[in-house]
């Protein structure tokens, strides 16, 4: 965190971020959506990527990301800020595509969870629901396009991946009702010919949704946020690109009003 944002830590809000292609195609209307509803300085520590697996390391094109439940995030949550932390979980359903069981993918979250309880027990965490609604809707051969594009090494047929999706949905909303965790649904609305992506116009109002089940007040009334702040997408601290290991010094960018470090 930079040294600012630790002299304002009693209004600092720590936000965790952990998904995948959701959270880089929407960065710029989540970092906004953030910043109206939190009026506050942000420190937002994130796990993110095109195609990352909760459970595995991934390879997206030419680059490769560890698993989200092993990356460097959890040794350097932040403990000196005084409001609770915000946690969203989203983008489950890419380990379906990966053959995991439902099981193991709720077991993965459930570890996540409990990580994120330990370091902030007061944290708020909502969990996002998978897109059924899109997906039961998209007829087979669009179905089986986007899979081809998006995931050409899946052997798993529509059928298979959607009665995953309904166990895994189905064992979600069983843990978020056992931890009292809001666990809130996609529109299907708001997808187009891709059925796991929510198109341009409503990612605005996707995590607008998703963000107002933290309940939040305004934490600093008297913050004065700039008009907008344009925050390129973050470079996560470990990846591999063409076969070699890069790291990237966090946090990789920083401002009065907003620190985001990625893993």
């Amino acid at each position: 965190m930079s040294n600012l944002a630790r002299r304002n830590s009693e209004i600092t809000q720590d936000v965790v971020l952990l998904g995948a292609s959701n959270l880089v195609l929407g960065w710029q209307a989540l970092t906004e959506a953030l910043r109206q509803m939190t009026m506050a300085p942000l420190n937002l520590n994130v796990a993110i990527g095109m195609g990352r697996s909760y459970l595995k390391t991934s390879t997206f094109w030419f680059r490769k990301l560890p698993g989200i439940r092993d990356c460097g995030l959890w040794d350097q949550l932040p403990r000196d800020a005084a409001n609770p932390p915000l946690v969203l979980i989203t983008d489950l359903g890419n380990d379906i595509v990966y053959l995991f069981d439902p099981d193991q993918i709720a077991a993965t979250v459930r570890q996540c969870i409990k990580q994120i309880l330990a370091w902030r027990s007061d944290a708020k965490i909502v969990i996002t629901g998978l897109p059924l609604g899109s997906l039961t809707k998209t007829p087979k051969l669009l179905f089986k396009l986007n899979k081809t594009i998006l995931f050409p090494r899946c052997p798993l047929s529509r059928a298979e991946i959607l009665e995953r999706a309904l166990a895994l949905d189905h064992l979600m909303r069983q843990m978020a009702g056992e931890l009292g965790i809001p666990l809130v649904d996609p529109e299907s609305d708001w997808y187009g010919f891709d059925p796991i992506h929510v198109v341009p116009k409503f990612r605005g109002a996707a995590f607008q949704k998703y963000f107002a089940a933290f309940e939040l007040a305004n934490l600093a009334k008297n913050f004065s946020a700039s008009a907008k702040v344009r925050i390129g997408l973050p470079t996560v601290a470990a990846q591999t690109i063409f076969g070699w290991n890069r790291i990237k010094q966090q946090p990789v960018f920083s401002s009065s009003e907003i620190v985001v470090s990625a893993w």
